[in-house]
């Protein structure tokens, strides 16, 4: 099987020759960085130098999917009319002024190829495309509108107005998701398949469950209903310590992607199995980042006989790769799942 068959077919649920291995984002960046000699800051400007990074990975580890989207947060919320700034240091920007909750009216939805950034993505997901032409899955990427309105005016500030300007948050939150419905209308029509959307503020350590599904869900709903309407398949990832899951599940993703450590698989099993895919994320923040190779393997082994011989299960890391990654683990990673996850 090409990767791209061998990702779509766990997707919907049908038996691919084994298990696909997920990548997210720009996992360790470094090894990317390091061997095209290119840097970061110019893939958030140059669709080509974005393109050329991204496929660096598929090169590089040889996991079953690019995305066209990488670890940054803020490129919807600066559509939006946050302020960022780049750091001197070859990384992601950081928020530098939020929108003034006094100004949140101002707020309107855009047309993401309008963007001098967020359009970057969606030309470099057109020329990933035409260059993998159906062998690789090139995968949308985009925040819940959640998270990005939390990153709009800013977090603190939105939970506050939760309580005390819902009306203000739905502003927001509905400028948001029209704007997401645009994305996926343009990623629809250069082709792509798939979208990820990054949900990790649907977790307890954030807001209680009333909260979450009267705004967080609610609107992520909306975006959803609206991308699988466009034929887009749709990968819901939740990195939060405390992940509800079971609620996110209710809207019907093709996918749930979530940090093992902090789920029990067999509720996973339970609740997932036979109705939708689910991505094993193998914990990112301390087993893959300073783990040994061989640990790597024995939770691999472990996910994938929970499993069982059925399919609807991708392994991948829990979120986005660290930084500096060591390769061995990445290697140990891929050699594994091929290992222990061919039917």
């Amino acid at each position: 099987m090409s990767s791209a068959d061998r990702f779509h077919s766990a997707l919907d649920l049908r038996l691919p020759d084994r298990a696909p291995l997920f990548y997210q984002h720009l996992g360790a960046a470094k090894w990317l960085l390091r061997s095209t000699g290119l840097r970061m800051h110019d893939g958030f400007h140059d669709p080509e130098i974005f393109s050329k990074i991204s496929m660096a990975a598929y090169d590089l580890y040889g996991f079953d999917n690019v995305m066209a989207g990488w670890g940054d947060i803020l490129v919807e919320a600066q559509a939006h009319g946050m302020m960022w700034r780049f750091p001197e240091r070859d990384f992601y920007p950081r928020a530098d002024k939020y929108v003034s909750m006094s100004d949140v009216d101002k707020i309107r939805p855009v047309d993401p190829v309008d963007d001098r950034f967020w359009s970057v993505p969606i030309k470099a997901a057109k020329i990933m495309t035409d260059h993998y032409r159906g062998k690789v899955a090139v995968i949308g990427c985009i925040n819940a509108p959640m998270l990005i309105a939390s990153e709009i005016i800013g977090l603190e500030y939105l939970l506050m107005g939760c309580l005390t300007e819902p009306s203000a948050v739905d502003h927001v939150l509905s400028s948001v998701t029209e704007s997401s419905e645009a994305y996926g209308e343009r990623i629809s029509d250069i082709g792509l398949e798939d979208v990820f959307i990054e949900n990790g503020t649907a977790g307890n350590e954030l807001m209680d469950l009333d909260t979450y599904e009267r705004f967080d869900r609610k609107y992520l709903k909306i975006e959803a209903d609206s991308f699988r309407q466009k034929g887009l398949r749709t990968i819901v990832h939740n990195c939060s310590a405390e992940p509800f899951w079971k609620s996110q599940s209710e809207i019907g993703p093709t996918a749930l992607h979530l940090n093992l450590k902090f789920v029990k698989m067999e509720e996973i099993i339970s609740d997932l199995k036979g109705r939708i895919a689910f991505i094993a994320g193998i914990d990112h923040t301390n087993l893959l980042l300073n783990g040994t190779p061989e640990d790597i393997r024995t939770e691999v082994e472990r996910a994938m006989t929970a499993w069982g011989g059925t399919p609807g299960l991708i392994i991948g890391p829990g979120c986005e790769l660290p930084y500096k990654t060591p390769q061995e683990n990445i290697r140990a990673l891929k050699e594994s799942t091929i290992e222990y996850g061919t039917y």
